[in-house]
């Protein structure tokens, strides 16, 4: 997996974040696209907190 910067992580959270808004909004909060988009957004929340521990760490 590529390291990435931590703002553009937090670019990617930001653009995942209103992608889910917009299809729950469109689809339903159940829709298997919101969800979908949901768990890609908690991808990227773990990753964020596994990179702010590791800044930490080092």
């Amino acid at each position: 997996m590529a390291v990435i910067s931590h703002e553009k992580l937090l670019l990617q959270i930001k653009k995942k974040r209103e992608e889910m808004i917009f299809l729950g909004m469109k689809n339903g909060l159940t829709s298997s696209a919101t969800v979908y988009a949901s768990q890609q957004l908690d991808i990227l929340l773990n990753q964020l907190l596994s990179h702010n521990y590791t800044r930490r760490v080092d």
